[in-house]
């Protein structure tokens, strides 16, 4: 093997190249709903391969447009002949439409059969850039960090995990960098390896290089994120959301779970985009996490405390999941949830949770908020299908009533659950005792104040929902002011109300119990849960019976069990009992939570729109470069010149010459005097000559070989024979 620009080296460098270019084409069958990505992926490697060998151009184009059209009746007519050629027309025409709908700005009106013809162009054009980097510059880094930064944005904007695709790219990048160096250098300085061997000690440095570099990278420590996961935010103020702070400009979300409660009010969109089933024989509300520092303007959680659950029962070992005391009855329940939605990274739960089943991964726990994050190799994963195996409970409305102060209370639970901000205006508190004026016991002043929601002059609604302004408190707006919202508005009134009476209370999201769908053969319902389904609501704790759930919402029931004979005063109490899923009233369709969610747990609203959004904007970024990269590669002679001539006008180094003289000949080759292989460097002077009209480039190079070999390497060499370098420059320009 005597150059490294041999057949079998190209093929490597062509071989590793595809490797790389395939790392873009992995994601599309996840974040796009592409099934048949083979056929991206084999009519690459057709284009490839037509690259490597270098055929001439009128026999390539044709064959790779056959190519094309292939794939595309084989993804859209594969029920007609292919030797038919109404299915040829029908592209004509359908390409000739979309080409005005692209001069007239309707980019919505493309057809698929048009945006996927548009794909294999970039892949035609993609294969032609690969053979200018590898075998014509050598240069591949700008296309290898630009995939580096593609699969980092697709991790973080999509479901795709990158995590190994980074690792192979990183991998073939570094191999193929170091390659195509040994190749450049080889060709700089005209070196020539003995027939059937390699630089063995180069490719095994290189090799040594990148196996310890993967080594360090594998073994090193990870630590989780650093900074706030820049997703919600950048989609908030994509979708137009105001300054929450001064009121303004509050723009119209989307219902659906989130994680973001920092600022509640403004109104919402309903969107009844399934998310999961659930099957059970008990009607419930299923939870993800609550909250308890109340701002004045939304919920946050105190902080983080982390565990992984690893232990069962859950309820026994875990005191966030111990909700109820010794005075509740409870019996199993199983549950089985079947995930719709493409991604929801928190569990699904209700109940003392005891056990899960069908995880594929280990449970992460929150002690404070009682959220459980389902994770798999350090990263969140969401479940499609697991089963919860829970205790349901029955309160005892007798024990609930015998609670009449705080003097059983847990100073750890009155110290986290009656925190209220020193700005909440006092008239709050004074509605609250008003509301429950005459009451003797807990329940019923929680009962009072939800009753007070119910059959007050309070409103459900969710679109003329105000935003507090300023200092505004948003309970205080929603109490006298507005009186109008939906779930978050009553919960959160009726939370710090309770906190006002010296009850402590906590604030609950996740989502109800759906629209029952059909029994099962086993005695139990099987519904379905909505993003319109989410949902937010009350807990009060009582001693002996732990956390209670209230419903204060207006149009919706507490759908949890209640024992009422052993209370004579039943009527009073507000939570129905529960009965069979056919005969419930549907609640209204509600949002819990109005804001996005973190690196984690994504938005569910409009998820269809948010991927073909990520998947245009990666493509278009992708066609920008490759078009900014194309522009300046066709104008190179405009601007290449001046830049050479920048770079070595006022260096004075003894290697200057050398690297000057070495950009020139690359130079005139790009102008298309190139230099033969049998020519010696004054026989391509005299050519060049010859072409410019001039002796230059004759008296430059017999500078360069008096410096070269004649041992005369100084720094004034370079400095007479400049101004020579640079009239010839200077000449290709003219």
């Amino acid at each position: 093997m005597r150059q490294v620009k041999s057949k079998y080296y190209s093929l490597l460098l062509y071989l590793l190249g595809f490797m790389l270019f395939w790392e873009w084409l992995r994601p599309i069958s996840e974040i796009a709903h592409v099934n048949d990505t083979y056929l991206f992926l084999f009519f690459t490697a057709f284009c490839f391969i037509l690259s490597y060998m270098r055929w001439p151009l009128w026999l390539t184009f044709p064959m790779k447009f056959v190519a094309m059209l292939f794939c595309l009746h084989t993804l859209f007519f594969i029920n007609s002949s292919i030797i038919n050629v109404e299915w040829l027309i029908y592209v004509v025409e359908d390409t000739i439409k979309n080409i005005s709908f692209m001069f007239y700005g309707n980019w919505e009106g493309l057809s698929d059969l048009f945006r996927t013809f548009l794909f294999f162009v970039l892949l035609w054009l993609v294969s032609f850039l690969m053979h200018h980097w590898l075998i014509q510059t050598r240069r591949l880094f700008l296309f290898f960090f630009i995939t580096v930064f593609y699969l980092a944005v697709i991790d973080t904007f999509t479901l795709y995990h990158a995590d190994q695709a980074i690792v192979r790219t990183i991998v073939i990048g570094l191999v193929l960098l170091g390659l195509l160096r040994i190749a450049s250098i080889q060709e700089r300085e005209n070196v020539t390896f003995e027939r059937g061997r390699l630089p063995i000690s180069l490719f095994v440095t290189l090799a040594v290089t990148i196996l310890l570099a993967s080594v360090v990278g594998y073994a090193a420590p990870k630590t989780g994120p650093q900074w706030p996961d820049p997703v919600p935010f950048i989609k908030k103020a994509a979708n137009g959301y105001g300054d929450k702070e001064e009121g303004g400009g509050q723009g119209v979300q989307t219902i659906g779970y989130d994680e973001d409660d920092t600022h509640l009010g403004g109104p919402f969109q309903m969107d009844d985009t399934p998310i999961f089933d659930t099957i059970t024989k008990e009607s419930t509300y299923w939870r993800v996490e609550s909250k308890s520092v109340y701002t004045g303007k939304g919920w946050e959680s105190a902080e983080d405390d982390k565990i992984n659950m690893d232990k069962t029962p859950y309820n026994r070992m875990y005191a966030a999941l111990d909700l109820y005391g010794k005075g509740v009855k409870t019996k199993d329940v199983k549950a089985d949830i079947s995930f719709k939605g493409e991604s929801f990274p928190q569990l699904l739960y209700d109940g003392e949770l005891e056990k899960v089943t069908g995880i594929g991964g280990k449970l992460i726990l929150n002690q404070i908020t009682g959220k459980i994050e389902p994770m798999k190799v350090s990263r969140h994963i969401t479940p499609k299908n697991y089963t919860l195996t829970y205790q349901y409970p029955t309160f005892s409305v007798g024990k609930l009533k015998s609670i009449t102060d705080d003097s059983h209370d847990p100073d750890s639970v009155k110290e986290r659950y009656l925190q209220l901000p020193k700005s909440l205006p006092e008239r709050v508190n004074r509605l609250a005792l008003d509301i429950t004026k005459g009451e003797t016991n807990r329940y019923a002043k929680a009962n009072s104040i939800a009753d007070y929601f119910a059959t007050g002059d309070y409103e459900y609604n969710t679109k003329d929902v105000a935003v507090p302004k300023g200092g505004q408190d948003y309970v205080d707006q929603f109490l006298f002011e507005s009186k109008r919202g939906y779930c978050d508005n009553f919960s959160s009134s009726m939370v710090v109300m309770l906190r006002t009476l010296g009850i402590p209370a906590r604030w609950v999201k996740g989502f109800t119990q759906g629209e029952y769908k059909d029994a099962t053969e086993d005695g139990r319902f099987k519904f379905e849960i909505k993003n319109s389904d989410a949902h937010s609501w009350v807990e009060a704790y009582f001693p002996g019976s732990g956390w209670v759930p209230f419903e204060p919402t207006k149009g919706f029931n507490n759908i949890y069990s209640f024992d009422h004979n052993s209370d004579t005063d039943a009527s009073k109490a507000s939570a129905a009992v529960k009965g069979e899923p056919k005969s419930k009233p549907e609640p209204k369709k509600e949002q819990p939570v109005n804001k996005e969610t973190d690196h984690n747990s994504s938005t569910l609203s409009l998820k269809d729109q948010s991927l073909k959004a990520i998947v245009l904007a990666c493509i278009a970024f992708t066609a920008a470069i490759l078009i900014i990269a194309a522009v300046f590669y066709k104008t190179r002679k405009k601007w290449l010149p001046k830049v050479i001539l920048r770079r070595y006008r006022y260096r004075k180094d003894k290697d200057a010459f050398e690297k000057a003289y070495v950009s020139l000949m690359k130079l005139l080759n790009i102008y298309g005097i190139k230099k033969e292989d049998n020519q010696t460097l004054r026989e391509y002077a005299y050519v060049v000559d010859r072409k410019l009209d001039t002796r230059n480039m004759r008296d430059l190079t017999l500078d360069f070989e008096r410096q070269l070999y004649g041992n005369q390497q100084t720094k004034g060499q370079w400095l007479q024979s400049k101004e020579l370098w640079e009239n010839i420059i200077k000449k290709l320009q003219a």
